[in-house]
C-alpha cells in the first residue's frame, strides 16, 4: 500500500526507526526502512532521514535551545535533512 499513500501525497512516513521499537504502538510494528525506502524509489521518491524537528524549523529559535543548535546543524544538509553519511539505514 506505500505506493498508494505517496500518490495521494504523503509526504513524511512519521517516526519509523530502525533501531528502536515503537513505544507507542507496540501492536502494529514500524515498516522495514529499507523495504519502505524501495518501495519509494519504486514511484519515484528518496526516503530521506530528518530530525526530530520538521527540516522548517531547525533554523527556529524559538523552537530549537542554542545549547542543541551546533550539534543539529552539523548533522543535516541544505536542505535540513540529515545527511547521508549520518544516515542510520
Amino acid at each position: 500500500a506505500y505506493p498508494m499513500y505517496l500518490r495521494a501525497g504523503i509526504n513524511d512516513w512519521g517516526g519509523i526507526s530502525p533501531v528502536t521499537l515503537d513505544h507507542i504502538n507496540p501492536e502494529r510494528a514500524w515498516p522495514q526502512v529499507r523495504a519502505l525506502a524501495n518501495a519509494s524509489a519504486e514511484v519515484g521518491f528518496t526516503l530521506r532521514e530528518r530530525l526530530c524537528l520538521y527540516p522548517e524549523y531547525v533554523d527556529e529559535p524559538r523552537f530549537v535551545r542554542s545549547r542543541l543548535a551546533n550539534r543539529m546543524h552539523e548533522l543535516v544538509d541544505g536542505d535540513s535533512l540529515v545527511r547521508a553519511e549520518e544516515t542510520r539505514w
